[in-house]
This record gives C-alpha cells, sequence and structure tokens, in this order.
C-alpha cells in the first residue's frame, strides 16, 4: 500500500520505439520509518500533485514511437520468433530481439499482473540482457536498458532497475536518456526510502536546469528527499523556491488568495509546496523556528504567507497556543509591519478558538495598547478601518470582561458578609475602555449602550459623581434610543447616592444635582415607570433644603398623579407638603396635609404615630398663632380640637392645657374648669398637673364654685414640690373655701391641716384655732372643743410679745369658756356620803375653773373679765349651796344631824362669803364705767345672797356706796 505522505514516481519518461504504450510502474514499498509522525499523518499522495502535471511538448521529450503492430501482438511476437528461427542477418536478429522483448513488456502492460504476464516480463528481460551481452558499446543501448529497467521494475525488481539505470547513465551519460534515467532512478530510490541518494540523483536531473522537461518534478521530489531525512532547512528553502516561481507576482499574504492565482495545472505542486513547508516548520518548532529559519535568509516576497499558512495549520490540528505564537512570531520579526495588527488579531483568534480566555484577553490588551489611533506604532498616520474595526470589539471585550470579573469578585465579599478596603480594580479598567470606545467610536450605533455600561462601571469603582454624569449623557446625550429612559432612572439614583457619600457642607449641592436630574427625567420621560418615584424624591430632597415652595408645587405633582402612582409615594408627597407648609408657617395648610398624610397611613405603620404628632402640632400652631393675635376665643378652639382630631398626640396634653389657659383669658372659668378637669383625668401624671390645679382652683373659685375649688387647693397645699409659700396660701384658701361652701367638716379638717402645717402665720392659725374652736362647739364633741380652746390659748400664749389683741381676745374667751366647761363639771359632782371623797372631786374641779377664770381675766378685757368674775361668783355660790345640799350621812340621831347641818352650814358659809366678794368685785367696775350682763347678773346674784343690802337699790352711787 502507497504511503499517503509520499510522492509518487512520475509517468513520463523517454520510452523506445517498441515499448510506445506501456504504462509506468507502480510505487512500491512505504516511508522509511524515520519519517516524522506529523508527515506521516499529513502528507497526501504525491500523485495528487505530479499525476495533473501536462504532459512536457515533442521538444521538452521526445516520444519515439514503434512501428506499426498487428493489431494481434501475440500473432506479431510469433511472427517475430518465427524471423528469429530462420537465423537472419546480425542486424535484423538484434532488431527482431528488441522488438519481441518490447512486445513482450507490451502484452504484459496489457495483461495485468499475471503468471502469463510475468513470464513475458522474464523473457523480455533476458533478450534485453542478450543485446548488452551482445552489442556492449552499442551507443542505442540507452534504449534497451532503459526498458529493461522498466520491466524489472513491473515484475518487482526495483533494485535490479536502480542498477541498470546506474549503468545506463554510468555508460552512456550524454545520451539524451540520461536525465529521465537519472529521474527515474530518483523516483525508484525515492520509493524505497533511499533518500538520500535519491536526494542526489534529484539534484543532477535540477542541475540540468532547461536540458530536462523533469527539473519542476524533480525539484519538487527533491525537497521531499531532503524532508524525508529530516533536512528541514534546505526542504524550505527548496519548495520556497517552487513557490515563489509558482505565486502570483507581489506581496501575498492569505494562502487561499495565493494558490487561487496559481495556474490550474501547478496548484497542487504549490498547494503541497507550502504544506511540506508547514510540515517542517512545525517539526523546528513553529513560529519561532520561522523567524529563526528567516534571520538567516532573506525574506522571501511572500513571508506573511508562511506565517499565515503555519497558524492555520497549528489551528487545524487545534494547536492553538502554537497558533497564537506563530502570529505572535511575525510581530516578534516585523513589530512595524502593516500586517501586524492583523497578525495580532490572529494571535487573540487562536486563543480564542482553543478557550484561552485569559490568554485571549491578555492579548487583547497587547492589541488595544499597541495598535490604539495614540500609540506609537502609527507615528502620527491615522489608524486603518481595519484596526479602528478590530479594536473596537477588542475594547468592549476588555471592559465587559473586567466588568464582570470585578462585579463578582464584589458579590463574593458581599455573600461572605466582608467589606472591601476599596472597589475592585476591574471597575477601574473597564470604565478606561468603555470610555476609549465613547471616544473614537463617536458614530457607534451601540455607543448609548456602551456609555451607560460607562457608568455602571464608575459607580461600582466607587466613581459616583463621574457615573451619575456619564448616565445622564446616556439619557439625554444621544439620539432617541431604548436605554434612555433607564438611564434617566440610574442617573438620579446615583446623583442622590452621591449626596449621601460627600462631607455635610458638600452634600446641599449634590442634592440640588440630584433635584435638577430628578425634574429632567420627569419632565422628558412623563410616561416613565418611576416618574413619579424620583418626584416623590426630589421633592423631600427640596424640603432638606429648605425650598418649601417648590418642595410644596414638586410635590403636588406626584398627589395629582394618574396612572403608576402609587399610595406610598402620594403619603410621602403629603408628607412633604405639611412639613413644607408647617416650616413656612402656614398651618392651615399643613394641617390639610397631615390629615391627607394619615389616611394613606396604616394602622401598624411604625410612623403613624409621627403623621399624628405633625398633625397636631400644625393645629396647636394656629391655636399660638391665634393666641399671639390675642383671639382667644380662636387660640382656645385650637388648642382643644388637637385632642379632639388627634387624642392620643404628646402634644394634647399641652394643647389642653393651653386652650384651659385660654379659657381662663378669656374668663370662661366653667368651660375651663372642664378641660382642667379632663386634663387631670387624662394626665394624672402629667409634670402639668401642680399647673392645671393652680388654675383649676381659680376657675373654680372664680366661678363661685368653692366646695369644688377646695379640695384643688387642698391638693395644691400638700404638693411637695410647691413652694412653702403657695402651699400656705392654697392650704388657707382650701379651709376658706370650704367654709365658704357650708362643709364644716371639710373646713375643720382644712384649718386642720393649716394649723399643724403652717404654724409661723401667727394671725391666721389664730383666726384658724378660733375656726376650729367654732367647729368642734358646734360637732358636740366635748373633748375636741376643750382641745381647741386650749390650742387656741395656747397659740397666743407661745407669741409671747408676738401677740395680739386678736390673739388675746380669743385666749380670753377660750379660757372663759373651759373655765365654764370646768365649772359645769363642777356642779355635775354630786356630793355624797361619805363627803370626803366626792368633796375633795368637786373642789378640785372647782379649782380648774376657778384657775380658767383667773385666766381669762388675766388677758384684761373687761367683757370677758367682767364674764369671768360673775363665773367665778357663781362657782363659789354653787359649791356652797351644794355643800349644804349634800348627802347625809345615814344613823344620824337628830343631835346629831342637827349637829351635821350646823356644821355643814359653818363650811358654807366661806364660799358664799367669797361668792358675794366676787359678785361685789364685778360692781366696783362700774365706777370705771364698765357695767355690762355680767355686772347686772352679779348685781342680781348680790340681791339674793343679801337681799338687805342689795335688793330694791339701782345701779350707780347706791351701789357704789355700799361697797364702801
Amino acid at each position: 500500500m502507497t504511503d499517503p505522505m509520499t510522492p509518487t514516481p512520475s509517468s513520463r519518461f523517454r520510452l523506445p520505439p517498441a515499448l510506445a504504450l506501456a504504462a509506468i510502474a507502480q510505487a512500491a514499498l512505504a516511508l522509511s520509518a524515520c519519517t516524522p509522525q506529523v508527515v506521516k499523518d499529513s502528507a497526501p499522495p504525491i500523485r495528487q500533485t505530479i499525476g495533473k502535471e501536462k504532459a512536457p511538448s515533442q521538444d521538452e521529450l521526445p516520444i519515439i514511437k514503434s512501428e506499426n503492430i498487428a493489431p494481434d501482438a501475440q500473432k506479431a511476437a510469433d511472427n517475430y520468433r518465427e524471423l528469429l528461427k530462420l537465423k537472419p542477418d546480425a542486424a535484423t536478429q538484434t532488431e527482431s530481439t528488441r522488438r519481441l522483448a518490447d512486445l513482450q513488456v507490451q502484452m504484459a502492460d496489457a495483461g495485468g499482473s499475471t503468471p502469463e504476464s510475468e513470464q513475458r516480463l522474464r523473457e523480455s528481460m533476458k533478450l534485453y540482457n542478450q543485446l548488452l551481452a551482445q552489442h556492449p558499446n552499442d551507443p542505442d543501448n540507452a534504449r534497451i536498458y532503459y526498458q529493461l529497467a522498466r520491466a524489472q521494475q513491473n515484475i518487482g525488481e526495483p533494485e535490479a532497475a536502480i542498477a541498470t539505470l546506474k549503468q545506463l547513465t554510468d555508460r552512456l551519460p550524454e545520451s539524451k536518456l540520461a536525465g529521465d534515467a537519472h529521474f527515474r532512478r530518483a523516483e525508484l530510490l525515492f520509493t524505497l526510502k533511499r533518500y538520500h541518494e535519491a536526494e542526489d540523483e534529484y539534484h543532477v536531473v535540477m542541475a540540468m536546469k532547461d536540458g530536462t522537461p523533469f527539473f519542476e518534478q524533480a525539484q519538487y521530489k527533491y525537497g521531499w528527499s531532503l524532508y524525508k531525512q529530516s533536512k528541514y532547512d534546505p526542504a524550505i528553502s527548496t519548495f520556497i523556491d517552487i513557490l515563489d516561481r509558482e505565486l502570483p507576482t507581489g506581496e501575498v499574504t492569505d494562502p487561499d488568495a495565493a494558490l487561487a492565482g496559481v495556474s490550474k495545472g501547478k496548484f497542487d505542486l504549490a498547494k503541497d509546496s507550502l504544506r511540506v513547508i508547514v510540515l517542517s516548520l512545525t517539526t523546528l518548532g513553529g513560529g519561532e523556528a520561522l523567524n529563526d529559519y528567516l534571520a538567516s535568509h532573506s525574506d522571501p516576497r511572500f513571508y506573511p504567507l508562511l506565517y499565515t499558512a503555519l497558524g492555520d495549520a497549528m489551528l487545524e490540528k487545534r494547536r492553538y497556543t502554537d497558533a497564537a505564537k506563530t502570529s505572535a512570531a511575525f510581530i516578534e520579526r516585523y513589530p512595524q509591519s502593516p500586517l501586524a495588527p492583523a497578525f495580532q488579531a490572529r494571535v487573540i483568534a487562536a486563543y480564542d478558538a482553543g478557550g484561552f480566555d485569559q490568554l485571549s484577553l491578555k492579548e487583547k490588551e497587547r492589541y488595544v495598547a499597541t495598535y490604539d489611533p495614540a500609540a506609537p506604532y502609527w507615528a502620527g498616520k491615522p489608524a486603518t478601518p481595519e484596526v479602528m474595526k478590530a479594536l473596537r470589539v477588542d475594547l468592549e471585550d476588555i471592559a465587559k470582561y473586567y466588568h464582570a470579573q470585578a462585579q463578582q469578585e464584589l458579590r463574593a465579599a458581599q455573600d461572605a458578609h466582608k467589606t472591601l478596603p476599596q472597589p475592585p480594580a476591574g471597575f477601574a479598567v473597564a470604565a478606561k475602555s468603555y470610555r476609549r470606545i465613547i471616544e473614537l467610536y463617536p458614530q457607534d450605533p451601540k455607543l448609548p449602550d456602551i456609555n451607560f455600561l460607562l457608568g455602571d462601571a464608575l459607580l461600582d469603582g466607587g466613581h459616583t459623581l463621574e457615573a451619575a454624569k456619564e448616565y445622564s449623557k446616556t439619557a439625554y446625550g444621544y439620539r432617541p434610543h431604548t436605554k434612555a429612559p433607564e438611564a434617566a432612572f440610574a442617573a438620579v439614583q446615583a446623583y442622590e447616592q452621591y449626596a449621601t457619600e460627600v462631607p455635610k457642607a458638600q452634600r446641599p449641592q449634590a442634592l440640588q444635582m440630584a433635584i435638577d436630574e430628578s425634574l429632567k427625567l420627569a419632565d422628558t420621560y412623563p410616561a416613565h415607570v418611576k416618574r413619579n418615584a424620583v418626584l416623590t424624591q426630589a421633592a423631600e430632597d427640596l424640603y432638606e433644603l429648605k425650598q418649601y415652595d417648590k418642595a410644596i408645587t414638586v410635590a403636588d405633582r406626584v398627589i395629582k398623579a394618574q396612572g403608576n402612582v402609587t399610595p406610598e409615594q402620594q403619603r410621602i408627597a403629603w408628607s412633604v407638603t405639611g412639613n413644607s407648609q408647617f416650616a413656612l408657617t402656614h398651618y392651615p395648610q399643613a394641617e390639610s396635609a397631615f390629615s391627607e398624610q394619615l389616611k394613606l397611613t396604616a394602622a401598624n405603620d411604625p410612623g403613624r404615630a409621627d403623621v399624628v404628632e405633625q398633625l397636631a402640632a400644625s393645629i396647636y400652631k394656629q391655636g399660638e398663632a391665634a393666641r399671639d393675635a390675642g383671639d382667644m376665643d380662636t387660640a382656645a378652639q385650637n388648642f382643644l380640637r388637637v385632642g379632639k382630631v388627634t387624642p392620643n398626640a404628646k402634644i394634647r396634653a399641652t394643647a389642653d392645657y393651653d386652650g384651659a389657659a385660654a379659657l381662663i383669658a378669656m374668663q370662661a372659668w366653667g368651660r375651663a374648669a372642664a378641660v382642667l378637669e379632663n386634663f387631670r383625668q387624662l394626665f394624672p401624671d402629667h409634670k402639668l398637673i401642680p399647673d392645671v390645679d393652680k388654675k383649676l382652683a381659680v376657675a373654680y373659685q372664680k366661678d363661685n364654685r368653692p366646695l369644688q375649688a377646695a379640695p384643688v387647693y387642698g391638693r395644691i397645699a400638700r404638693r411637695n414640690s410647691e413652694s412653702a409659700q403657695t402651699r400656705e396660701e392654697a392650704a388657707w384658701l382650701s379651709a376658706t373655701l370650704y367654709e365658704q361652701g357650708k362643709a364644716p367638716a371639710d373646713a375643720r379638717g382644712a384649718y386642720t391641716y393649716y394649723v399643724q402645717n403652717f404654724p409661723a402665720s401667727f394671725d391666721r392659725n389664730v383666726e384658724a384655732r378660733a375656726k376650729l374652736v367654732d367647729y368642734a362647739r358646734s360637732s358636740g364633741d366635748a373633748a375636741a372643743l376643750s382641745t381647741a380652746l386650749r390650742d387656741q390659748i395656747a397659740v397666743n400664749d407661745r407669741a409671747g410679745a408676738g401677740a395680739n389683741d386678736r390673739s388675746r381676745a380669743l385666749a380670753a374667751r377660750a379660757a372663759l369658756e373651759l373655765g365654764r366647761i370646768a365649772s359645769r363639771q363642777t356642779q355635775a359632782i354630786a356630793l355624797k356620803a361619805p363627803l370626803q371623797q366626792s368633796l375633795a372631786q368637786r373642789k378640785q374641779s372647782m379649782q380648774q375653773a376657778l384657775n380658767w377664770f383667773d385666766k381669762a381675766a388675766s388677758y384684761g378685757y373687761a367683757d370677758v373679765t367682767t364674764a369671768a368674775t360673775y363665773e367665778t361668783g357663781l362657782v363659789y355660790q354653787t359649791f356652797g349651796r351644794a355643800l349644804l345640799d349634800s348627802e347625809r350621812p345615814k344613823n344620824l340621831s337628830a343631835l346629831e344631824l342637827d349637829q351635821y347641818n350646823l356644821l355643814l352650814e359653818e363650811q358654807a358659809d366661806p364660799f358664799q362669803e367669797k361668792a358675794i366678794s366676787t359678785y361685789e368685785d364685778n360692781l366696783r367696775r362700774i365706777s370705771q364705767g364698765v357695767y355690762d350682763e355680767w355686772v347686772a347678773k352679779s348685781a342680781a346674784q348680790l340681791a339674793t345672797l343679801a337681799p338687805a343690802q342689795y335688793q330694791k337699790h339701782e345701779r350707780g352711787q347706791d351701789y357704789d356706796d355700799r361697797l364702801k
């Protein structure tokens, strides 16, 4: 079987006439084992190349035709045999023998590989050898040698054929068949893989140049012989010579285009020559080997084609890295070549084909860096359209790769809950490439998309303001495109984000940019799905900048929006409106806005309480405004409306308080009291409770409701947070109001609280003690009355020099009353037997009464003194009478009883005398101008006790004379 990588011998020889119709011999052996594997796997049969060559002209390779033979070759051969049997002359015998041998070869060729054909060939070989032996020096032996070699080859004896052909060239070197013989011998040697010998034979043929029609075939096979011996360098040179001759003139770079320009009969020759060059270079190491080869040889005019073909062959074998290195080798050797960018593109394509994304990316970056229009490569010349096209693709690929990589890195950090010290560097690389696309390709239809991606890269890379500007440019800087609305919203978001990143001092300026961008979106894209969202945010931003009127205007656009506006957006818009109106002191409008906001706020919304407070504040502020304007009625209404509209507002207590204060200012005491009482119920622990009580007490008092005011003052009096003065005053008012309201029990308690807690106020204590005496007396509680009277005396006595007429007078009357109480108690003690025991009790009780009367008189008040004197006389008088009326001991005899009575009379008389004497003391006061009830009563008693002296006497001088 023929090796597909080995060229087959040529079919063109110079034949002797008898063999004009013979066919060429077939190839016999395979290529030698030393041939590289890559060659064995790649080389097609040489018959595909040489077999299609045109036959040489008659002048180049004359064919000597045999004489016409009979249609029946076997019969002709038989005739020659018969002729030879006749033993003709030597010349005829020689010619007949040769013709017979030629016929035998012809018939063997026609009969195919059969035993009969082999027999014929062997017979011909025998005849040829006889002729050579008979005529060894015949100049025509060249034909015989040639035919003999042919028969030997056909019968399968190529070594013999090689030897025969060598005899031909050695003995007849000048023969016209010598060149053919060298070529034929080279072919047989090549078939037997004796490449070194074949090389020499082909070289002999090539040396003949135009002297042989086999030059091109020999040159081609010579190159193959060198290749088979791994003599790649000379083999490459040989095939380059062939290509230089066959390829179209001028510099060629594309193998297919170059081969398409080769003449039809030479296409396979040129194609295969290029293939062997590629195989040789592949074996030597690829592109680097080609560089080395060209460094030691001059560059052929088609040198780019060699790099291209070598790279393509590597790609076909899926040797992607070697393919890329081949193209890179071209750039290394010819960095300034106009073809360098194309070869760099081939480097990238090779890595892409192999799926080597990282290597491809690296080479794209090299392409961009080297062939950018501003790169030194161009030396001021404009970049070619081809380069600009490739550069456009590479820039976008680089940008998107680094962009995606950076995003992945950022997501990984976020998923791991890590914070990167700075954004991934890939964002900056991507942004640079996007920006370069925009600079270099202003008319690119995809420019809006690229500009959008630039914004994304800048934003993720931490350049928020630059990103915002690029988004804005994308949205408004191009003809209408599908990305514009999205870019417009991205610009708004970026400006908003930028406002959160800048220092506080720069925030207003940043917010203004966000606002301007938001309004631009809303005006440019009225149907934008995010229109109302950005207007809502813009309204909030305007409020933050205190541009309240503008905030209201923008918020109103959201409030009145139709379509895709959400309740939440309108809720925020109402909030901005309310806050802005509030800031402008437009409190009714603020109330209206907050009311609408509250309607849109869910009951369970955490922010609902704040809205309630804002609503309450807007109502409250209306009350303040009215109060400041002096309109207390309106002020009160608004203050109190806070509790009605927002009953749970924190400011409700203050509002109710201020409402009550406004009512008090209007002297609407009843309404004020009702509000204040309600305040106490709703806010019992509020810090304003002390003030509420004060106002409530005043309101009740002014409204002539003492019994309602009194307990309020009582609370104030008991509140330790109040000043001592306030507490004392409240305690006093509480007592007096209870008294005014005719609530004696409460009044008594209030006065008691007062005297117990505020003893320093002497006058009020004196009066309070007097009130307590009255209430004790009215209550019928003797013990309480006694205590009250004693306290009345004590408060005066403790005052010392601080005592006054009022306190002394009250003390005198108290002592008088205590004496009377003691006197009544004395009179209640009956003198019973045994007299000594009851008498002692009564004497003790009498002495207490006398002491109190003495004390009463000691204060020096005439009316009290006369009363005390009278009561003293009465004590004595009643005591004497009690002795006389005392129970007598039982079992006394009449005499004893008389004696006992006399004894009692003796004991009673002194008391009667004291009584008279005491009454007379009162009568003596008449001369001092004192005459009152008690003087008169004393006189009456004297008239009873001493009728002889005092009965029928008138007041005046008669009494005076008597007393004298």
